[in-house]
């Protein structure tokens, strides 16, 4: 039986009783959108529940190592244990750390960062959720993309998830640390309906073959899934 904080995908469930960031459309579709090609190394900002990390796991090679860093002690201990009841656990390292005090011996091949978006907003009603959700107080986008950066070698593919015009703010601080925009997915919850979200690949490499495509999770509002949503989350989703 299900439990009432558990969210119950195809090869792995996540318990998130203590995390502020919930399982959500948004992030999941983040998760199964990001192109991990061949990366032996993989590094989750944020990781909240672990959802993420997981979700790459499921998808990269069995020598794919994952580093999921988290600065939430609740949010962490959910971590923990949904990567250890996982099948990969093996090969998930969840740490309890600030990212901006994180030291790496070696750049990552990939890092995905669903990153806290709120700038200059009403405060949350908890100091856990303005951790989770407010970039001002948790993790400014300079901050975070100097970070990156400093994580990055020279063929680093970064993905990133955040609202519409956060994204444009994100891009402008990226691209003066010379991180460019290679890739940038428009999220729709309907294929009639205003973008709502946009993901974005960044890489230190400067590319003319930028590419820009629509991804919408429903064909109307409270219609059927679009095709490509079915595509992308059939290998998660129980009900795919």
């Amino acid at each position: 039986m299900r439990r009432k904080h558990q969210f119950d995908f195809k090869q792995f469930s996540v318990n998130q009783s203590h995390s502020a960031m919930k399982v959500c459309t948004d992030s999941c579709v983040f998760g199964s959108l990001i192109e991990p090609q061949n990366a032996q190394s993989i590094m989750d900002i944020g990781t909240g529940t672990g959802l993420l990390a997981l979700m790459l796991a499921q998808r990269t090679s069995h020598t794919t190592m994952i580093d999921a860093i988290e600065i939430d002690s609740e949010a962490m201990h959910d971590a923990q244990c949904n990567i250890q009841s996982s099948p990969w656990n093996h090969r998930i390292v969840a740490h309890h750390s600030d990212i901006k005090n994180w030291v790496s011996k070696q750049p990552y091949d990939l890092i995905l960062c669903n990153p806290p978006f709120h700038i200059h907003s009403t405060p949350s009603l908890t100091p856990k959720e303005q951790q989770a959700f407010h970039a001002d107080d948790s993790l400014p986008f300079d901050m975070l993309v100097k970070t990156i950066s400093n994580l990055s070698h020279e063929e680093t593919q970064t993905w990133i998830l955040l609202p519409i015009q956060e994204m444009l703010a994100f891009i402008e601080v990226a691209n003066s640390h010379a991180l460019f925009v290679q890739e940038s997915i428009v999220i729709h919850h309907a294929s009639n309906e205003s973008a709502i979200r946009r993901i974005c690949r960044f890489s230190k490499q400067k590319s003319i073959e930028y590419s820009e495509r629509i991804f919408a999770y429903r064909e109307y509002a409270s219609g059927p899934y679009t095709q490509e949503f079915i595509d992308a989350m059939s290998p998660y989703y129980l009900f795919l």
